[in-house]
C-alpha cells in the first residue's frame, strides 16, 4: 500500500499488528502540495515488484480525481481516495458525519472535536478499532465522489478479508 500521509501510514501500520494483515505500507516523501500523482506512480511502480495486489491511499482535496483513478485502474493499482482526505474515514469510525467537511483542516477539527486526545502524527488503529464495522456501513452509504467520501473500506475489507 503506498500512501501519502503520515495518518495513513499510521493508521495502517498499526492495523499491521494484526496477524491476519500483510502489508508492506510505503510512504511518498513529505510535501506541502498534494501527491496523489505521486502516489498512484509509486504503486504503479510497485507492482513490478512482485506485490500481488498494490492500493493507493490518497486525498482528493476536493480535486476531480475520476482521471487520475481511470489510470490507476489501467496500471492495475487498486485507488484509495478519500474527499478531502483520509480523516474522512476516522470520522466515520466515530460519527455518521454526512455533511461536507471541505478542507483538511477542518477534517483534522472536526475529528479532534471526536476524539480529543487523537494527534495526525500518533494516529493509531487500536483508538479507532472499536468503530470500524460502524465506519466501513457509514463509507458505504456515502455517494462517491462527493464531499465527503471514502474508499478506505475497500482496501480495509481486503485486508481483513471481510470484504
Amino acid at each position: 500500500m503506498v500512501c501519502e500521509g503520515e495518518t495513513e501510514k499510521g493508521y495502517f501500520d498499526s492495523l499491521h499488528r494484526n496477524p491476519e494483515v500483510r502489508l508492506h505500507t510505503v510512504r511518498t516523501r513529505k510535501a506541502k502540495h498534494p501527491q496523489r500523482e505521486v502516489v498512484v506512480a509509486t504503486a504503479a511502480r510497485a507492482l513490478e515488484n512482485a506485490y500481488t495486489r498494490v492500493w493507493a491511499v490518497f486525498d482528493t482535496d476536493g480535486a476531480d480525481v475520476r482521471d487520475l483513478v481511470a489510470r490507476a485502474h489501467k496500471e492495475g493499482v487498486e485507488p484509495v481516495p478519500s474527499t478531502p482526505t483520509f480523516e474522512t474515514w476516522l470520522i466515520l469510525h466515530l460519527d455518521d458525519h454526512r455533511a461536507p467537511l471541505l478542507s483538511g483542516d477542518k477534517a483534522e477539527k472536526r475529528l479532534k472535536a471526536l476524539l480529543p486526545r487523537w494527534s495526525k502524527g500518533a494516529t493509531d488503529f487500536t483508538d479507532f478499532a472499536h468503530g470500524l464495522d460502524k465506519a466501513r456501513s457509514r463509507a458505504e452509504g456515502l455517494p462517491s465522489g462527493c464531499d465527503p467520501c471514502t474508499s478506505v473500506h475497500l482496501l480495509v475489507g481486503a485486508l481483513l478479508r471481510t470484504g
